[in-house]
């Protein structure tokens, strides 16, 4: 099932349809979707689409070359090679590329490289060879190469990196990230406002995953049958992807994984936390930001400080909540055990586990409200800041025109006060330290609004979001 991804598949085809040799190079998380966008993109089209697996460099040219003469077989307009269909291959990848130039000399052909990080863990030799034939043949012809991949650091370092060999030779790099709250309605068309913000919260926006409950039943139900239980289908899925990406022992990684999503954001104390030397966490730190789980944010301040001190944030909901709820319960859940009871604790927690997600959602639809000019500026920068006892949960500043946003984003059952108000503009005053001039904005998102909304509402730079504007359901 493909839902959603209207944008990324329009832009895949102005692409197409420019009709110049493009490289390009589609990067992005495990269960992103990058495959399913490719697969849906290219139907109709003459295509040549490869899925790269680990294996020898000789199993898979002999693969590839296979393919390239299937595809040679039923074009009508192509000169099939000569030799047995079943172990016919080209004697090298250069010899491949360049039948692929034939075959793109006259006519649009798309060739798909999935999983292309597969292909140079084979032949470390490749992307040189690739460049090799981009500048001698490929360039000139009507080829529409896409080398799409999940681990990001063989991207990087083959393709994206300035010393790359294919670096400057692909037109096209676009990095595949998670759906956001506005995308879930099309996976989840019964579900309520307030609804779909607890679903993001415990799922995020990886389409893998939202694709793999049932749309029909409420969040705890899907929560008990697909990710407690150990025949769901995201019961092991971390574990999965941790192995996957770090093809060793991730015990290490789990445990400061799980200090963060206990709420340690500060190296020493997720090494405390997790029971690991300073230098250990660190270089797992480092890795699992490279690999896009793990970001590392630094408060928003009025002048910008990059030698400030940051925080580690999990960068996927669903990582959070599996952290959070199965891993300290891993070994009960595996053998049936505690479904019923930790999914009641979840339940409890629920309001708890939306809110820092919450704060997320507005921190992204200040950037949407910008750019329809719901918030009469743009911003230079969009994050949060805190200091030793204060915290602003929305910074949004555009310093070179003196206008700053701060927002507060409450998650609970009781309508928002003018006590949150006032509190955040004082954290507000404190974090411009006196300084005036500025053109001050405030932006609350709560479920409700009480009086607060009614008293400043109707004030020029104060605005008010609840899930249903932000999800634009009314």
């Amino acid at each position: 099932m493909f839902l959603n991804r209207t944008r990324e598949l329009g832009y895949l085809s102005e692409r197409y349809a420019a009709g110049r040799a493009e490289i390009v190079v589609l990067y992005g998380r495990r269960r992103v979707g990058k495959s399913a966008l490719l697969f849906e993109w290219s139907e109709g089209k003459p295509c040549i689409f490869f899925f790269a697996r680990r294996a020898d460099k000789a199993t898979l040219l002999g693969e590839f070359s296979r393919a390239i003469r299937t595809f040679s077989t039923n074009s009508p307009s192509a000169q099939p090679p000569s030799g047995t269909p079943d172990d016919f291959t080209y004697p090298s990848w250069g010899a491949a590329f360049s039948a692929l130039a034939e075959l793109a000399t006259e006519r649009r052909l798309v060739i798909i490289l999935d999983e292309f990080p597969y292909l140079v863990e084979a032949d470390p030799e490749l992307p040189t060879l690739l460049q090799r034939e981009w500048d001698l043949h490929l360039q000139h012809t009507q080829i529409f190469l896409v080398l799409s991949g999940s681990i990001q650091s063989v991207i990087q370092q083959q393709v994206l990196d300035p010393t790359a060999p294919l670096y400057r030779r692909h037109t096209w790099p676009f990095e595949l990230k998670p759906l956001t709250l506005a995308d879930l309605p099309a996976f989840f068309p019964r579900y309520t406002a307030e609804q779909l913000v607890e679903t993001f919260a415990v799922l995020g926006g990886m389409p893998y995953y939202l694709v793999s409950v049932d749309p029909q039943v409420g969040l705890l139900t899907n929560i008990k049958r697909h990710i407690l239980a150990p025949q769901g289908s995201l019961f092991a899925e971390v574990r999965l992807q941790l192995h996957e990406e770090l093809r060793g022992d991730i015990e290490d990684s789990l445990a400061i994984l799980r200090a963060i999503a206990g709420g340690a954001h500060r190296r020493a104390d997720i090494a405390r936390l997790a029971g690991l030397p300073v230098r250990t966490t660190d270089h797992r730190l480092a890795t699992l930001v490279e690999l896009g789980i793990l970001e590392y944010r630094r408060a928003i301040e009025r002048i910008r400080n990059a030698d400030r001190w940051g925080a580690y944030h999990l960068r996927d909901p669903f990582f959070r909540f599996w952290h959070q709820w199965v891993l300290p319960n891993e070994d009960y859940l595996a053998i049936g055990r505690r479904q019923d009871e930790v999914a009641d604790q979840i339940r409890q927690a629920l309001p708890r586990i939306v809110a820092p997600i919450w704060e997320e959602v507005a921190r992204h639809h200040m950037l949407v409200a910008s750019a329809d000019r719901v918030i009469p500026f743009h911003f230079e920068e969009i994050g949060s800041w805190w200091s030793g006892d204060a915290q602003i949960d929305v910074v949004g500043v555009n310093r070179a025109e003196r206008r700053v946003l701060f927002g507060e984003a409450k998650w609970t059952r009781e309508p928002m006060t003018e006590g949150v108000l006032e509190k955040l503009i004082d954290r507000g005053n404190r974090w411009l330290g006196g300084d005036t001039g500025w053109d001050v904005h405030y932006a609350l998102f709560a479920r409700e609004f009480g009086q607060v909304r009614e008293s400043a509402g109707q004030e020029p730079g104060f605005y008010f979001f609840k899930p249903e504007d932000v999800l634009q359901i009314h």
